[in-house]
């Protein structure tokens, strides 16, 4: 374990007494699962055994002040669980219960769950089946209270806050959360972090000198059948970050993980070892007004368009984030094809009825009325090929064999700014159902009044303008 500095230790205990969740916010969570519990109890009728359990952050005593929710799973003993019978048997009947008085959304994962409001907390119920062993489990829900039992019996309560610190710290970065969203570390891969190093800093060190391909072996014991780090790369070859699943072994607990998620985390563990901060687990992005961003953009001459995405009613989140991604990333190569070049993309969304693709783009989004293409260097069909072709076009103002030897033309360019360009999209390059982004927001007044009082779309739009992000600005503290 690392030595502590007097001036380190003494900031991470404070840090960890900010971080640890109230008497009172520990009473009232476990008053509230109580409740919820004897309602489902007394008003699930259904012809199976189930079982009523607290699984997540709460059970395992990892949970940040101000920051707690409730997972509540009704595990029942019925193998072939499928969503509509949990529609039918499980929602239905809870919706019509007296569970319907607290302020709930219907949502979907790999079963569909309810979500709940009360008293300060976001609980979620969901509905999984009631294995009795890891090999029995058919969705990832059904892994939940495993894990669970796992992490209590490998943590410790000077473990946990050590876990809080992780997750704090993660948080801070934008890292933490496996959803489509975030691509980033799940609560039970930081908890598997912290088993395995031992403490926060302990785990710092180590990320800080993790590359693509990382593996680390939280458990020697269930280990997919001790396979090496090479074997183990070999199976999940697709992702940056390998970290065996101890209750499950042929899952990788850290898929979730980005090749993004990956360099933040790196970049920001040897930021903090450098500069330990206050920072690292409190920072505070900035938030400029959106006058002063549109001038920022004009001094740098960039330009960014926002795409307003048309959410349909009831897209669940992750499914909705997805969309994003890929139209997102789409879009972004139509774009260079054309010879525009893309700084950044990013989206956001409020989860509900708005989202948005924004594009970065420099050189204020439009190029010269020219471009000139060279063709094949040697001699060769491939040069007369090329000279037919352009001295046909009616976009070409030139054709000619340069001075350094390479074949050229000067040619007219098809779109000169990059909204033309988006304008046009038709089917053929976007398939319908992606064209209902289309609603182009070009200048920043244009963006709706309630979104630009909304705080986290302001603080959004300010990150993507400024770049300004703490696992690199604290370098420099």
């Amino acid at each position: 374990m690392v030595k502590l500095s007097e001036d380190l230790h003494k900031l991470l205990e404070e840090i960890k007494r900010e971080l640890r969740p109230t008497e009172e916010e520990v009473r009232r969570g476990l008053d509230l699962f109580k409740e919820i519990k004897a309602l489902v109890e007394s008003s699930l009728n259904i012809d199976y055994d189930f079982t009523v359990s607290l699984e997540g952050s709460f059970a395992k005593g990892t949970s940040i002040r101000g920051d707690i929710d409730l997972d509540i799973f009704i595990l029942i003993r019925k193998k072939d669980l499928s969503n509509k019978w949990i529609e039918e048997h499980v929602i239905r009947q809870l919706l019509e219960s007296k569970l319907s008085k607290y302020p709930h959304q219907l949502k979907y994962a790999s079963h569909p769950y309810i979500t709940l409001q009360a008293e300060g907390f976001e609980i979620d119920v969901v509905p999984a089946y009631w294995a009795e062993d890891p090999r029995e489990i058919m969705t990832a829900v059904d892994r939940t209270p495993f894990h669970t039992k796992y992490v209590n019996s490998r943590l410790n309560d000077y473990m946990r806050d050590e876990v809080r610190l992780l997750k704090k710290f993660l948080k801070n970065l934008g890292i933490y959360g496996a959803e489509v969203r975030v691509e980033g570390f799940s609560g039970y891969l930081t908890e598997l972090i912290v088993i395995r190093y031992g403490s926060f800093i302990d785990s710092v060190k180590a990320m800080s000198m993790w590359r693509e391909g990382e593996v680390v072996i939280v458990d020697e014991e269930t280990s997919r059948e001790h396979l090496t780090p090479r074997e183990l790369r070999k199976i999940f070859k697709d992702d940056v970050l390998i970290v065996p699943d101890p209750v499950d072994p042929r899952r990788n607990a850290a898929s979730a993980v980005s090749e993004r998620a990956l360099k933040i985390a790196v970049i920001a563990s040897n930021t903090f070892i450098k500069k330990p901060s206050r920072k690292s687990f409190f920072y505070e992005p900035q938030v400029k007004s959106l006058n002063e961003l549109v001038k920022f953009l004009e001094e740098t001459e960039r330009r960014v368009l926002l795409l307003r995405y048309s959410v349909p009613e009831g897209l669940p989140p992750d499914v909705l984030w997805g969309e994003l991604k890929r139209i997102g990333k789409r879009v972004v190569s139509l774009l260079a094809n054309y010879g525009f070049h893309v700084i950044d993309y990013d989206f956001w969304s409020n989860e509900l009825n708005q989202a948005f693709i924004a594009l970065d783009l420099a050189h204020e989004g439009s190029l010269p009325p020219y471009e000139v293409r060279a063709g094949p260097p040697k001699v060769s069909k491939g040069l007369l090929n090329f000279v037919m072709k352009h001295s046909s076009s009616d976009r070409a103002l030139s054709v000619w064999v340069a001075r350094d030897g390479l074949p050229k033309a000067i040619i007219r360019r098809k779109y000169k700014r990059a909204q033309e360009l988006l304008e046009s999209l038709g089917s053929k390059e976007l398939s319908a159902k992606d064209l209902i982004f289309l609603n182009i927001i070009s200048e920043f007044s244009e963006i709706p009044k309630d979104l630009k009082e909304d705080r986290n779309f302001v603080t959004w739009l300010t990150n993507l303008v400024l770049k300004k992000y703490p696992y690199v600005e604290l370098q420099h503290a």
